[in-house]
Formats: C-alpha cells, sequence, structure tokens
C-alpha cells in the first residue's frame, strides 16, 4: 500500500516554477529559448514566451519546466540570456516583490 501524499508534497510537486512574492529561488537552467505561444492558449495565444527546462531549484535536482510570459521579468532575463547558446547552462537567482501591477523582478546570473 502506497503512503497518502502530504500537503506539503501537493503544495511543492508542480512541474513548473513558481515565485514566491519576497522570496528568492535559485534556478539552474538549460534549453533557454524564446517560444511563440499556441494559438490555443487560455491567456496567452500569440505571445512570445521565454522558456528553460530547471534542472536545479534551490539547490535541489529536479525536472521543472520555467515558462515566462511577463514582459517585466523577461526584460531582467534579456541581457543574461541573449547572447548565450540554447545549450548552456545558467545558474540565476529571482526575487520578485509585489503583486498583480506592481510586481518588480531582481535578477542575477550567479
Amino acid at each position: 500500500m502506497t503512503e497518502e501524499p502530504t500537503w506539503e508534497e501537493a503544495l511543492t510537486s508542480g512541474k513548473f516554477v513558481k515565485f514566491i512574492t519576497d522570496e528568492s529561488k535559485t534556478l539552474k537552467l538549460t534549453n533557454a529559448r524564446l517560444e511563440r505561444n499556441s494559438t490555443d492558449a487560455k491567456f496567452s495565444a500569440g505571445e512570445i514566451a521565454f522558456k528553460a527546462d530547471v534542472i536545479e531549484e534551490n539547490g535541489e535536482t529536479c525536472e521543472k519546466k520555467l515558462e515566462v510570459n511577463s514582459t517585466r521579468l523577461k526584460k531582467k532575463l534579456k541581457p543574461i540570456f541573449e547572447k548565450k547558446k540554447r545549450e548552456d547552462v545558467t545558474k540565476i537567482s529571482v526575487l520578485k516583490v509585489g503583486d498583480r501591477f506592481e510586481t518588480q523582478y531582481s535578477v542575477k546570473e550567479l
């Protein structure tokens, strides 16, 4: 018989990276690219997203995806990734401050 999942597992088991306000996150990324969202995407049809495979989150090995549609966050990622090759492995830290229309991001390459 398998163990029942815990709430902690439920909150951390997603396949996508989630940024929490006022909490810094360290990510190791590869396969970084710009990709046009499909025309049947619910909220972002036709928009260009920054996408990457996450191989490490806060020092823990993982297999997650990063998908960024936020123009504010894409502006912070651009100087780091615009000259890198898709297969490069890049470590960054991201801090989200504020919510909704007041959201700002601080992004640093480590």
